[in-house]
């Protein structure tokens, strides 16, 4: 039994010294873990902050573009039918859209569909004024049918998303 109770007090004061030094480097470990995961996320705001804000820019500067009166006068054409002008409109804006697609990565889903959501409504809006033409209208007439179609059209398709992409922004930012 002595020989017991020397084993014991011979074994249990390193096995306490043992465990609390082993407590003590855990919570050193975690403790500089958790350091490195805050600077390594502090970098990483300093890297993606710019592409963001530039993400959203771009989306600005895509939704005024998709706007029908700024898309009718930077395609503006005199020697067009409406159904060639319906097409290079259209197309326009797809193209911006497909320019512009990589930024949905850097800005919320709901933004990214009332987006989306502008770019069919403005289409909609040109086949619209389309559909109501004649076959031998002009470019001309058409743009003056999308202005007048979308003269009714209250709140504007890019402006919901304008509103959207500004309070997002501020709510970041």
């Amino acid at each position: 039994m002595n020989l017991v109770v020397n084993i014991l007090l011979v074994i249990i004061p390193p096995a306490v010294v043992a465990l609390t030094a082993y407590y003590a480097i855990k919570l050193t470990y975690d403790k500089e873990l958790k350091k490195k995961v805050l600077d390594l996320k502090h970098d990483s705001k300093k890297v993606i902050t710019p592409i963001r804000l530039q993400a959203y820019e771009r989306l600005a500067l895509f939704l005024e573009r998709i706007k029908p009166e700024s898309i009718i006068i930077r395609n503006i054409s005199h020697n067009m039918n409406a159904l060639q002008y319906q097409t290079v409109l259209v197309s326009s804006i797809r193209s911006e859209f497909e320019h512009n697609l990589s930024q949905q990565v850097y800005i919320s889903t709901a933004l990214w569909e009332v987006t989306k959501k502008a770019k069919e409504e403005t289409i909609k809006i040109i086949n619209l004024a389309a559909g109501q033409l004649t076959a031998e209208a002009t470019a001309k007439d058409l743009a003056s049918k999308i202005i007048e179609l979308n003269a009714d059209i209250n709140p504007q398709p890019s402006d919901v998303a304008l509103e959207l992409l500004s309070k997002e922004i501020k709510e970041l930012y």
